[in-house]
């Protein structure tokens, strides 16, 4: 029997001293403001010390909330947030991705710092059970505009399975070289638009560069830079087909900073020019437009 997964920073006691009263559900009914921080799976954000303020969508309008501890924020596939860095904060922060979970606490304690410290771990992501079950409750909750008090209920009990999961034995089949590639794969989707390099991801997980390389060849079947491109290639054709917003708008949200090189990436990859693309998602059936903001 393999040892616990629970990481030793877990915040088991300040999650049951101040469990979760008010949650604050993102919407996507707007464009994503640019460096907003949107993914195409869910998020839980809690804070556990200091004040988180974020700017968000509530409704049909862009609000500036500062959550505090027994506070939350729930964001569906696609919801996005601007966050703000205060020191002092403290805030657990959980992706559910398609494949993996990944759990962060982050410290903001140095004013000016671009990014604040960051403990994480990850695990795989059960496709069924408990996890899974309150999961897709609460999108579905948020697709249909759901009673607040439901979303607290929710985000608590997924915070205890959360817990207990962490808390059961590892899986034998999961080799470490494997989880730490789920983990780095996590990372990617959810800093695809900022500008990142194979050493800076490295760094942030203290490996070497080389060694990054080597696990995405040898565990991922492809290049780092060709799953940085796909995941920002994937972000490009959803912004495409949902937003009417301008190219060097929809290049600089996907991490290119030079469209023409944007566009040439795009059409190479998907056999389409980003307006041809835009095009066709457009005549298919059922395809819903974004109102600008």
């Amino acid at each position: 029997m393999s040892a616990p997964t629970r990481p030793e920073w877990w915040p088991a006691r300040q999650l049951q001293r101040v469990p979760i009263r008010k949650v604050f559900v993102c919407g996507r009914r707007l464009n994503p403001p640019l460096y907003s921080h949107v993914v195409n799976f869910p998020r839980l954000e809690i804070p556990l010390r200091g004040s988180y303020k974020i700017q968000m969508e509530a409704g049909d309008r862009v609000a500036h909330v500062s959550l505090r501890p027994g506070m939350a924020m729930f964001a569906a596939p696609n919801c996005w947030n601007v966050p703000e860095w205060q020191p002092g904060l403290e805030l657990l922060s959980i992706q559910l991705g398609r494949t993996q979970l990944g759990i962060s606490l982050i410290s903001a304690q140095v004013r000016g710092l671009p990014q604040p410290a960051a403990r994480k771990c990850s695990l795989p992501r059960p496709l069924t059970g408990s996890v899974s079950n309150i999961l897709d409750a609460l999108v579905r909750l948020e697709t249909e505009n759901g009673p607040p008090g439901a979303f607290v209920g929710l985000a608590n009990a997924l915070v205890l399975c959360l817990e207990r999961l962490l808390q059961l034995p590892a899986e034998h089949n999961v080799s470490r070289p494997q989880s730490l590639l789920e983990e780095i794969r996590v990372y990617l989707q959810s800093h695809y638009q900022d500008e990142i390099t194979r050493d800076a991801v490295a760094q942030q997980f203290n490996i070497s560069p080389n060694h990054l390389s080597r696990l995405f060849q040898t565990h991922g079947q492809m290049t780092f830079s060709h799953y940085l491109t796909q995941v920002r290639m994937d972000r490009a054709r959803h912004l495409l087909g949902s937003y009417d917003l301008k190219l060097d708008e929809i290049a600089a949200r996907c991490g290119y900073h030079d469209t023409p090189y944007f566009c040439h990436v795009f059409k190479k990859l998907t056999h389409a020019t980003p307006g041809e693309y835009r095009l066709k998602s457009r005549r298919a059936p059922g395809t819903l437009r974004r109102p600008e903001i």
